[in-house]
């Protein structure tokens, strides 16, 4: 069996059309756990009136503590063999249960992955993952899937998306890594176990056909400052980095990219700030942002970006700020 755990914050007016999404699959052989993680609107009435009618629903009602603890919650409750997860303002296609069943009875993967689209206001875009293979074993996954796992040859690309509502997971793979998250990790949460979970996997699942609908909304995009967010933003970086060594160095050149990525996404943060030339001034005294930004081809960068790279390099705060101010005509 299946366990779809639901993690809920502030999505009372699109959360009906998700629950009802998983409610309504063809395969009904699921269990559904509804996580409200302190949503000081309607969701937790929502989730009690569906749990009323479906002896599927589990509700879980909890302080507000974050996505990762929300997840973590989730996982604790379910009683399925395998997890899968759904953020509470997307929905599943009708069929995605079934056929990821189908795939589970078949191979008896320890991972299943999955396309998926991308819904915006007047579009729908299909993604298109580093996927070779209806099933792939642990040498295919070293030889195939890994090498292009965080970084596909194009920044800001990755072979394998880190969202975990792509994926479904072995309960007791997803255990083991999904307890090493930090619960304040707010950017990269996904990728913080993710990844690692796929470099334990013994055998992946891959499946072409989108299953799960992301619905990109503009209100959910904040351009608020984060004063928190330096503290945190490198933590799945070191979480990936300590996951890379044990298995042999697997993602270590990938890592760089990844860690460039996050230190564009602070600095566009720090921007928006009153002050932000303290935390200028640490980028710059950073030596593993310096020296991965030493190692990465600046030749793929986007132009802007090279900037960024060049900047590092120096280790220059100067530099870097000017960089800062060029980010604030687009943002």
């Amino acid at each position: 069996m299946i366990s779809v755990i639901v993690p809920i914050y502030k999505v009372e007016k699109h959360l009906k059309k998700c629950i009802v999404s998983i409610t309504e699959q063809t395969n009904r052989n699921i269990e559904i756990i509804l996580v409200n993680d302190g949503s000081p609107d309607g969701c937790l009435e929502i989730c009690n009136e569906f749990a009323k009618k479906d002896s599927r629903i589990k509700v879980i009602n909890k302080e507000n503590g974050g996505l990762v603890s929300a997840r973590k919650a989730g996982l604790a409750a379910a009683s399925g063999e395998y997890i899968a997860f759904v953020d509470g303002d997307d929905y599943l296609k009708p069929t995605a249960m079934e056929i990821i069943e189908a795939a589970i009875k078949k191979h008896s993967p320890d991972m299943v992955l999955f396309e998926f689209l991308s819904i915006l206001p007047s579009d729908e875009i299909k993604s298109s993952q580093n996927f070779f293979a209806e099933y792939a074993r642990k040498a295919e996954l070293s030889e195939k899937l890994y090498p292009t796992m965080l970084y596909a040859g194009e920044f800001y690309k990755f072979g394998i998306m880190p969202s975990c509502w792509s994926k479904v997971f072995k309960k007791e793979i997803l255990e083991r890594e999904l307890s090493e998250v930090n619960n304040d990790i707010k950017m990269g949460e996904d990728a913080a176990f993710t990844y690692p979970c796929l470099l334990d996997a013994k055998s992946v699942c891959m499946i072409g056909e989108p299953l799960y609908c992301y619905n990109i909304r503009p209100e959910s995009m904040s351009n608020a400052y984060d004063k928190n967010l330096e503290s945190i933003i490198f933590l799945p970086y070191y979480r990936l980095k300590e996951k890379s060594r044990e298995a042999g160095g697997a993602l270590d050149s990938q890592l760089d990219y990844y860690l460039i990525y996050l230190t564009n996404f602070l600095i566009r943060n720090e921007a928006r700030g009153k002050n932000p030339a303290p935390a200028i001034k640490r980028i710059a005294a950073n030596e593993d942002i310096c020296a991965a930004a030493r190692r990465i081809k600046a030749g793929v960068l986007p132009a802007h970006t090279k900037l960024l790279a060049r900047a590092l390099q120096k280790k220059s705060p100067a530099m870097l700020t000017l960089y800062m101010e060029a980010l604030k005509i687009f943002m």
